[in-house]
């Protein structure tokens, strides 16, 4: 089966020539169309977030239940985070989908996926941050939104290397030493949500344990964008409506968007991310839980200052 990679795009259903699948939001939302043999595992659009399971879960369901992945000529992705390996392991492995140890990893995949952390993964931690290390360790250095396509494969056989290691016990030393990160930086706690500065991409599931339960999290891009992070610990967590977030801040930047308990900024083509200031970001998200239109005038008067400041790149 080919691999179609391009970062961030989304294609539709019906763009997808037959015996094709998307994983994790190439296409929006979970379908089928058995008669063109085309699907897509998703759970970002179209679905509750807390009780649609991820793109591995729905994979590895899938193959239990009949799929044949030696019919699929195509996958479609737009991302290689572990949601997108284990998917893909899965599907490279329908031998081994039966296996306990495959099981214990998918669900413990699906539970980090789907929840960001507000479910602790108690021993499994570790082993998910040691498979996912390839894609989370680019994050932190600020690489990840700059490597290229053939780069992002390159990740995706990383991560798929480490799941068969943990598959055959060949990892248990390296996952033992594997070291949890969890430095952050408050900057702002109002309106019972808080404004988080942090290059681990896991950190929500230190930030639930501490209990804040509605989040915007920020990590600085090296040419000065912000990829920025919405999430709240569950659906069931009110007054932070992240539909109307996002809404608000497409008006002023296309491409934000998300599930219903996580989302966030636009993935550029050129690897930037978001480019509105955080005193925007503050009011929008301000104005949303308040009930009130965005007052950003005072705000976006400030975006060129922002976008240069070395504080802020």
């Amino acid at each position: 089966m080919n691999i179609i990679l391009e970062r961030g795009k989304i294609w539709s259903l019906e763009e997808l020539p037959p015996y094709s699948i998307a994983l994790d939001g190439a296409v929006q939302g979970p379908k089928i169309d058995m008669e063109q043999r085309r699907y897509s595992f998703d759970h970002h659009a179209g679905c509750m977030r807390f009780c649609t399971v991820s793109s591995t879960y729905q994979v590895w369901m899938a193959i239990l239940l009949g799929l044949d992945p030696a019919k699929i000529k195509q996958v479609y992705i737009n991302d290689v985070d572990l949601d997108v390996s284990g998917a893909f392991f899965c599907l490279k492995n329908p031998d081994r989908c039966s296996e306990p140890k495959v099981k214990r990893l998918v669900e413990s995949i699906s539970l980090g996926d789907m929840h960001a952390g507000a479910i602790p993964l108690n021993e499994m931690s570790k082993v998910i941050n040691w498979i996912s290390s390839p894609q989370t360790e680019s994050i932190r250095n600020g690489d990840y939104h700059k490597i290229s396509n053939e780069g992002l494969l390159t990740i995706l056989e990383s991560t798929l290397h480490r799941i068969d290691k943990y598959i055959d016990d060949k990892a248990s030393v390296e996952i033992a030493e594997q070291e949890l990160f969890s430095d952050f930086e408050i900057k702002k706690n109002e309106n019972g949500w808080v404004l988080v500065e942090s290059l681990n991409p896991y950190i929500y599931t230190f930030l639930y344990r501490a209990g804040f339960d509605r989040i915007v999290l920020v990590r600085p891009q090296d040419d000065g964008s912000n990829a920025i992070s919405l999430a709240k610990r569950s659906d069931f967590i009110d007054n932070f409506p992240l539909e109307k977030i996002y809404n608000e801040f497409n008006k002023l930047e296309p491409g934000w968007g998300g599930g219903t308990s996580v989302g966030g900024s636009p993935r550029n083509d050129d690897g930037s991310r978001s480019r509105l200031p955080l005193s925007t970001i503050v009011e929008v998200v301000n104005a949303c839980v308040e009930g009130r239109e965005p007052d950003v005038k005072k705000t976006t008067k400030k975006k060129t200052t922002k976008k240069v400041s070395k504080k802020n790149a």
